[in-house]
């Protein structure tokens, strides 16, 4: 009985893999061999063809997430610079109106 249950669970664990593409085609390949009066073993052609289609889109859609976390990294990094460069104007700024006090009292005095 455990075996029984063993494969009908890796059935349905192997059956909830499959991409919608996929199981699109098993259905197609299915009613295929119903209508040609053949029983359908579960591996057909367009099952294939959509397991294809399915993970062609699984490898566009990493495509997708790694070019935007690219693109979030690339914000990080100017946003970065920005901040240091806004730092070191701040800091020149600093310095000259320091300076620009030190004269004034000095002419003052």
């Amino acid at each position: 009985m455990k075996f029984f249950t063993l494969i009908i669970a890796t059935g349905l664990t192997l059956g909830a893999c499959q991409g919608p593409a996929a199981q699109a085609g098993a259905d197609k390949d299915k009613a295929a061999a119903e209508a040609a009066g053949q029983t359908y073993d579960g591996d057909g052609p367009n099952e294939r063809i959509g397991a294809a289609r399915d993970r062609a889109a699984e490898a566009a859609e990493d495509a997708r997430e790694a070019q935007a976390e690219a693109i979030e990294k690339e914000r990080d990094s100017i946003r970065s610079a920005a901040d240091i460069e806004a730092e070191r104007l701040e800091q020149q700024a600093e310095a000259v109106r320091k300076a620009a006090d030190q004269r004034a009292d000095a002419v003052t005095q």
